[in-house]
């Protein structure tokens, strides 16, 4: 009898782990589908990438986190890949698309209702090759910046205004009062991945500044364009970081931080380095990441949100 009922556990344990098995191979199945070979972005759904929140999400399609939660019944922000959500008729901005097998600029465009052309062009493609899993933007038309702010009664310069450059999607967005009002395609630093450390290293720094100046720039200049906007780079925490280093001395950090404190520009030339703005100037033949570390736009970008950007404006960038 024991050993009856010993065979009959084991017989239904198997069948349990088998069952179970099966689950999770559908599962992954199912994760990999709707990773690689379903767009991740398209009318009325999108597909969560790794690294994704809905306040990138809503940033870049125009929802805000309470609207994705109540489409989606949501009960709490986690969200994890692979996950289609629903999204409003509205998308507007920039949308994204992983490569899959067998993909080409053509099949990708025409599934957009975008041209060849305009799929290089958002991206800085050179030619017309691509390889799995590389991450597209797709450019979707969108409406002048002061259309948008005229709807909800917003005059430049604009208050409560907050500008949010993701180096991850290499895009800049405009958010008053925490709602999302644009999104366009940013171009980074040269000199790779990884937050500005030193004078010369190319890269865009991460972190909370402001906007300290601002420049109307005519002619336009071959490689700022025709706006800078520069920003308070270095700010406390890089002084900090760059005292601790050995890389500046303790009166060069007391400048940084009362400079940051009275909005004005800190030292621009020690050795954490400085000239970090947003600017203009992006062109196809510059490639992706052209600049030595400010962040670039198109000429047509930075003009259109020029105007509701002031002096004390701030500006996040993270990945």
């Amino acid at each position: 009898m024991l050993f009856v009922s010993l065979e009959g556990y084991a017989s239904r344990t198997a069948v349990f782990l088998t069952a179970l098995l099966l689950w999770v191979c559908c599962c992954s199945i199912s994760w990999q589908t709707a990773c690689a070979g379903e767009p991740v972005a398209g009318p009325g759904r999108y597909t969560v990438l790794p690294g994704d929140s809905l306040f990138i999400i809503g940033g870049r399609h125009g929802v805000t986190i309470e609207e994705l939660k109540r489409l989606n019944q949501l009960n709490g922000d986690l969200i994890f890949p692979g996950r289609v959500l629903t999204l409003p008729a509205r998308t507007t901005g920039f949308n994204r698309y992983v490569v899959r097998t067998g993909d080409s600029l053509f099949f990708i465009a025409r599934f957009y209702g975008v041209t060849v052309a305009a799929l290089k062009s958002a991206n800085a493609l050179q030619s017309d090759m691509l390889f799995p899993g590389q991450s597209l933007v797709i450019p979707v038309k969108t409406r002048p910046l002061r259309d948008i702010c005229r709807e909800r009664g917003i005059t430049a310069p604009a208050k409560d205004i907050d500008i949010v450059v993701d180096k991850s999607d290499r895009t800049l967005s405009l958010f008053w009062r925490g709602a999302w009002l644009k999104t366009y395609r940013a171009d980074l630093g040269d000199g790779g991945p990884g937050d500005k450390e030193v004078a010369g290293d190319h890269k865009t720094p991460g972190g909370v500044f402001i906007i300290t100046q601002k420049l109307v720039l005519n002619p336009p200049d071959q490689y700022l364009g025709s706006r800078w906007m520069r920003l308070s780079y270095p700010n406390a925490k890089d002084a900090e970081r760059g005292l601790q280093q050995g890389l500046i001395d303790r009166q060069t950090y007391n400048e940084v931080v009362a400079a940051m404190a009275a909005g004005r520009t800190p030292p621009q030339y020690t050795a954490l380095g400085g000239g970090i703005g947003i600017h203009g100037g992006s062109v196809p033949e510059f490639g992706a990441d052209w600049t030595w570390g400010c962040v670039g736009l198109t000429n047509k970008d930075v003009e259109d949100f020029y105007d509701y950007a002031g002096i004390g404006t701030r500006v996040i960038i993270q990945w």
